[in-house]
């Protein structure tokens, strides 16, 4: 016993295309070879986007999740890994699973703004471009140079790509996407990418979080559970800062006329009062209590049932993860797509904007 105790390692040595680097014991592959400046490509950091796929040539990870509700039994059995969800367990040599890039020329068609922050963007590709709502397309203004990705809106179709953005004015992309004298130019669009929400089964109640420009995605997904089952319990929350951030509240309102399962909040966290659908300050002040939001309690829903998404904020995403299980929720019942945080665009260009 003493002797496997002392003989357990605080790093090891990874490989990748030739680059070697130290992996720690208690980082993931991802954070590891993010501080050693190796260029392994990621965009959510929790398993949903499957940007950090790579292949185990050797040794041996150990992963945080099950890989069965994220990769293909095809994947897992070549030994494909998520970079952001495994452990080292050993010397490891990887092979990223890259995928050539198909970029297609689209035109910056509209920009509405939506919010004091936030943008709707309306992209015309020159040819349809199929996408399952929760997903994400990449942009750029020349193919694979200073890429950026972006959700797809709810307002999206195969011919316009509609993505949300928080306008930064340090931002690489975002300025120009936010700035009206730029319709009509051309970008590079490719996509789309990620299975954010493609794992909700239907079969029990839905809460959908969103924060800042994660609404259009979310509500995207929003719509399309409720076209699957019009009957559904949905709870659908907002997290912004101030009431006149709010945005999209018409569809908010449309759906809660036409599905008596749907409610949605908005969670102000610089009110000091709430009124109508709003909570006065932070979502997390309520995850202890988060179920007596719902107002239809005829459902008798209990908590372990609950599908939950979760799209923006990571402190917001992070904060959730840790606090809707100690409700009852149940982990494996939780979907992540958290924008990039602050900083993260000096470590990799392939990131989404952040939100509040």
């Amino acid at each position: 016993m003493l002797k496997r105790w002392f003989s357990r390692r605080s790093t090891f040595q990874g490989m990748l295309e030739g680059q070697t680097f130290t992996l720690a014991a208690g980082e993931t592959v991802l954070e590891s070879a993010l501080k050693a400046g190796v260029a392994l490509p990621y965009n959510c950091q929790v398993g949903s986007c499957k940007s950090c796929l790579c292949r185990v040539v050797s040794g041996e990870v150990r992963s945080l999740v099950d890989l069965g509700y994220l990769l293909s039994a095809e994947e897992i059995a070549a030994g494909h890994v998520l970079a952001c969800q495994c452990l080292p367990q050993s010397d490891l040599t990887l092979m990223p699973a890259t995928v050539a890039t198909h970029w297609v020329p689209a035109q910056i068609k509209q920009a509405t703004p939506l919010s004091a922050s936030v943008w709707r963007i309306t992209l015309s590709p020159e040819q349809a471009m199929p996408f399952l709502p929760g997903q994400f397309f990449q942009l750029c203004h020349q193919p694979d140079t200073d890429v950026r990705s972006y959700s797809v809106s709810w307002s999206s179709s195969a011919r316009e790509i509609v993505v949300d953005v928080t306008l930064r004015e340090q931002g690489r992309l975002s300025p120009f996407l936010c700035d009206r004298n730029n319709i009509g130019r051309t970008l590079w669009l490719s996509g789309g990418s990620g299975q954010f929400g493609q794992a909700d089964d239907g079969k029990g109640p839905l809460l959908a979080i969103a924060s800042g420009s994660g609404l259009g995605t979310t509500l995207g997904l929003v719509r399309a559970a409720l076209a699957r089952n019009p009957y559904r319990a949905v709870m659908l929350v907002h997290a912004i800062r101030k009431r006149q951030d709010k945005f999209d509240v018409a569809e908010l309102q449309r759906l809660q006329q036409q599905h008596q399962g749907f409610h949605y909040l908005h969670a102000l966290s610089q009110e000091s009062e709430g009124h109508a659908h709003e909570l006065a300050g932070r979502f997390t002040s309520w995850l202890e209590a988060w179920r007596s939001l719902y107002p239809h309690q005829k459902y008798g829903l209990e908590a372990h049932g609950w599908r939950v998404l979760i799209c923006g904020n990571p402190g917001l995403a992070q904060a959730c993860q840790r606090g809707l299980p100690a409700s009852g929720v149940m982990a494996q019942h939780i979907q992540t797509d958290c924008f990039s945080p602050a900083g993260a665009e000096q470590k990799i260009s392939n990131n989404k904007e952040l939100v509040c």
